[in-house]
């Protein structure tokens, strides 16, 4: 007989209260979370200012490629980042992957011409990329199957603080020490204290945590399926032939595209189109960034109480339809909005709709991936992460035709297609196929 968390042993004995060891667990991924998009947004700032374009001199050209070479590295990363996680553990990995990224961003801070910072930038890319689908991996092993898209939203959320906060926070900094350098040194040292508490307080099973009790840990397994032992082989052809991962995979190419957006160009747009002086328009930015925070979260419960309503497979896909039409919907509007404020309004729904659905993402790949999550979700966020550097050097490309016009439609109108491109593919999305490990699919 199951120990419940708040019934009582057979005789009427009371019984033992579950720990909420997975709820600190929970709180340091938060955190960590949030550090990971403070280091991957706060070069969008960076790259505006006065002290860096004074010092290093660079077209916009070259802008976009610094804001691309991340992303790019982060979607060629994510494969074997994600498996390196499946096959030594998300705390192990969690621990390098963290100093590694801490490392490259206060490197960031010491490079004096294009190409190191180039360099710098791809290799904060590579190291990060395995952040998110170890965290998968250790909520899918950590919380009951009926609690992990919150648990995955409240993750999400701590990287929506993070992006949110790092256009204000990065030139505030920037504004208070007079250079764009020392914020990146202080942004690395945060980063290895939190690799620090990473390794103290996560263990890649509740059974290996000293903190847990039986309570919790039978709490956790008598929700779902227990996990399998695990298989140190890459599920390439898995991957290959699992028609609702390419699905998948497609739609985060569509989501990423238009979302990096809100991310690498929106404040250019608002100074150079909507005139806002350079302190404004990273605070527009924030505000707009920072709906996604809302969005997240209310992400979490809406997938939930979908799959209790719906059943699971609808409970994922419907999430990612809305938020992908009302983020289409939104930018189609963007090019007949009259003042920087309504711009704002409209790219804060884009933030909120985007990020309601990523829970849904995070589970689906819960759902399908088996013993492989690090690399189903990995597998995702290569080919999303693809899109977002795609975005960053196609906007400097756009902006130099001779077909634009001066209110940037055309850009609006290509991240309201990738939207729909998203919500189409989520449509179809199967998440009763799990990947076996052997390179099958099972129902």
């Amino acid at each position: 007989m199951s120990l419940s968390a708040t019934g009582s042993e057979p005789g009427g004995a009371p019984a033992e209260r579950a720990t909420r060891v997975r709820y600190a667990l929970l709180g340091v991924a938060t955190a960590n979370a949030f550090l990971l998009y403070l280091d991957r947004i706060c070069m969008s700032t960076v790259v505006h200012t006065p002290t860096f374009l004074h010092e290093l001199g660079l077209s916009e050209g070259s802008v976009g490629n610094v804001l691309s070479a991340f992303f790019l590295a982060y979607a060629l990363g994510q494969l074997p980042a994600g498996f390196l996680a499946d096959r030594f553990g998300p705390r192990r990995m969690l621990v390098i992957y963290i100093a590694l990224w801490s490392a490259c961003t206060a490197l960031t801070g010491l490079a004096a011409s294009l190409t190191l910072l180039i360099a710098a930038r791809l290799a904060c890319g590579l190291a990060e990329a395995g952040a998110y689908p170890a965290s998968a991996r250790l909520i899918s092993r950590w919380f009951p199957f009926g609690h992990r898209a919150r648990a995955s939203s409240v993750v999400a959320f701590g990287g929506r603080i993070g992006g949110a906060v790092a256009p204000w926070l990065t030139v505030s900094v920037i504004g208070a020490l007079g250079a764009w350098r020392p914020v990146l040194w202080i942004y690395g040292a945060v980063g290895l204290i939190l690799a620090g508490a990473t390794h103290f307080l996560f263990r890649d099973d509740p059974t290996l945590h000293p903190g847990t009790n039986a309570a919790e840990r039978e709490l956790i397994r008598d929700s779902g399926p227990p996990p399998r032992p695990p298989d140190h082989g890459f599920p390439w052809r898995a991957l290959l032939r699992h028609r609702g991962l390419w699905l998948l995979s497609l739609g985060a190419i569509g989501q990423n595209f238009g979302w990096a957006l809100l991310v690498t160009w929106l404040p250019k747009y608002l100074q150079s189109v909507r005139h806002l002086g350079e302190a404004d328009a990273n605070f527009y930015t924030t505000i707009a960034l920072s709906c996604g925070m809302a969005g997240v979260l209310f992400g979490g419960w809406w997938c939930d109480a979908l799959s209790r309503w719906f059943g699971p497979r609808w409970g994922r896909r419907l999430p990612i339809l809305i938020g992908g039409l009302v983020g289409a919907l939104a930018y189609i509007a963007c090019p007949s909005l009259g003042s920087a404020t309504s711009i704002v309004v409209a790219c804060g729904i884009v933030a909120f709709s985007t990020d309601s659905a990523n829970p849904a993402i995070w589970t689906l790949a819960q759902d399908m991936g088996g013993n492989h999550v690090g690399a189903t979700l990995a597998w995702s966020n290569m080919w999303g992460n693809l899109g977002a550097s795609a975005l960053a050097v196609c906007i400097p490309h756009a902006l130099a035709s001779s077909l634009h016009r001066a209110d940037w439609s055309e850009v609006f109108w290509i991240c309201a297609a990738a939207f729909l491109v998203f919500a189409g593919c989520g449509l179809f999305v199967d998440n009763t196929q799990v990947l076996h490990d052997a390179g099958r699919t099972e129902t």
